[in-house]
């Protein structure tokens, strides 16, 4: 599935999503193909979702693009 065929599916909603394809540019990885595991109905679960799988991912569906930065310090 592409975002745009989530983000038309869920619109403005938490999505945690699995990401099957990506693409790393200048360490952003870019998700290609993914699945949407569930919705995520309340603000407040997101930390609890993220934190509770690094494969799955928390994105909402507001934004036109997903991207992942690999931020280290």
């Amino acid at each position: 599935m592409q975002w745009d065929e989530v983000r038309n599916l869920y619109p403005n909603q938490w999505v945690l999503l699995d990401i099957y394809a990506k693409v790393e540019r200048d360490g952003v990885i870019i998700p290609l193909d993914m699945k949407v595991v569930n919705v995520i109905p309340n603000d407040g679960l997101i930390v609890r979702k993220a934190r509770g799988s690094l494969s799955y991912l928390p994105y909402h569906t507001k934004h036109k693009h997903i991207s992942i930065r690999n931020i280290v310090k």
